[in-house]
C-alpha cells in the first residue's frame, strides 16, 4: 500500500489563521502600551496668597499628579498673573522656579511672586479700584512610566479670578481649569 504524500507546506487556511493571530497580538500590544502611556492629569490650585508690600503678591501654586504610575517631568514652566482693565488683558510675568520631576500621586508646591508697582493695575478695576487677578500657568510636561516617556504635552491652565489685594477673607484652594 502506498502512503499518501505529506503536504509540503502550510495550507491557505493556516496562513490566514497565522495572519489573524498576528493582527490580534499586535492589537493587544498597542492597546496595552496606549493604556500604560496615557497622560496623567495634573491638577493646579492656588493654596495661599500673601503680600510683602503694597504691590508685591506672593502665591503658593500646587501641582497634584493624580496618577498612580506616571511621573511628571516639567520641561518649561511659566506663570503669568493676568487681569482685565477696560477691555484689555494684561499679563504680569511671575517669578517661579520650575518644579523637579514629580513622583506619582504627590503634590508639589511652588512659590510664585510678581510685582504690580509699574503696571496700570492700581486703577484698573471697576470704579478705579484694583481688579481681580487670574493665575495663568503655561507648561510643557512629559510623563514617565518606568523606562518609557510620553511625547511632550502643552498644558495651559487658568485659575479663577480673585481679588488678592482687596479681599479680607480669601477662600483657598483656588481651582484652576484647563
Amino acid at each position: 500500500m502506498a502512503k499518501a504524500p505529506r503536504p509540503r507546506g502550510w495550507s491557505t487556511k493556516r496562513y490566514i489563521l497565522a495572519a489573524l493571530l498576528g493582527v490580534l497580538v499586535t492589537g493587544v500590544v498597542v492597546i496595552a502600551v496606549s493604556a500604560v502611556l496615557t497622560p496623567a492629569e495634573v491638577v493646579f490650585t492656588v493654596t495661599n496668597a500673601t503680600r510683602s508690600n503694597k504691590w508685591e503678591l506672593h502665591l503658593t501654586l500646587s501641582a497634584n499628579d493624580t496618577s498612580h504610575r506616571a511621573w511628571v517631568e516639567y520641561h518649561s514652566f511659566i506663570v503669568y498673573l493676568q487681569y482685565t482693565a477696560k477691555g484689555t488683558v494684561y499679563k504680569v510675568p511671575a517669578d517661579v522656579a520650575p518644579p523637579a520631576p514629580q513622583r506619582p500621586g504627590t503634590t508639589t508646591n511652588m512659590s510664585v511672586s510678581a510685582s504690580f508697582a509699574l503696571d496700570p493695575f492700581r486703577t484698573a478695576g471697576e470704579g478705579g479700584g484694583k481688579p481681580e487677578i487670574s493665575v495663568l500657568v503655561l507648561a510643557v510636561v512629559r510623563f514617565i512610566v518606568g523606562p518609557a516617556y510620553t511625547r511632550p504635552y502643552d498644558v495651559r491652565v487658568l485659575c479663577a479670578p480673585i481679588d488678592y489685594f482687596g479681599a479680607k477673607n480669601l477662600s483657598f484652594p483656588v481651582i484652576c481649569d484647563a
